[in-house]
């Protein structure tokens, strides 16, 4: 097994198996070596070292640019009447589509999800495809009853 050291600029750290050296701070430029290496190697140019700088994740101070920008992003929207109606909640598109199989389907399950779009605090459009799913999940239900 092959055991790595790593130069900080200063000392020689090590040695470490390949697992170990994952959770130091090398960068693409530190130098490394170990036993068949004939000079000190930035760990860009070693390949199972490339695999292990590929996994280390960003820095933390640049996760608060982005932060920011979805803080600005959130704050557009929200100022943005068109985008966003204050204290509204959104519907999952997801559980529209659900509602209307199950509304098909065998209708109870649908009716009450509609109800629950159709009297919930959604917006304009999501409360009138509550009730049209609501609807519709009770004719399904007295069809499917009725054929039995």
């Amino acid at each position: 097994m092959k055991k790595y050291f790593y130069s900080n600029g200063q000392d020689k750290e090590g040695p470490f198996s390949i697992e170990e050296l994952k959770i130091e701070d090398i960068k693409p430029d530190t130098l490394i070596w170990y036993e068949g290496l004939d000079d000190w190697t930035p760990a860009i140019d070693i390949e199972e070292v490339k695999l292990i700088l590929e996994l280390n994740p960003p820095d933390v101070s640049s996760t608060d640019d982005i932060i920011v920008e979805i803080n600005k992003n959130i704050l557009d929207k929200k100022s943005s009447k068109s985008t966003y109606t204050v204290g509204m909640k959104v519907a999952s598109q997801g559980w529209i589509i659900a509602g209307f199989i199950f509304a098909f389907m065998g209708g109870y399950l649908g009716a009450i999800i509609g109800f629950n779009y159709a009297f919930g605090d959604y917006k304009k459009e999501t409360k009138r495809l509550g009730w049209v799913m609501a609807i519709i999940g009770i004719l399904s239900a007295g069809v499917w009853k009725s054929l039995k």
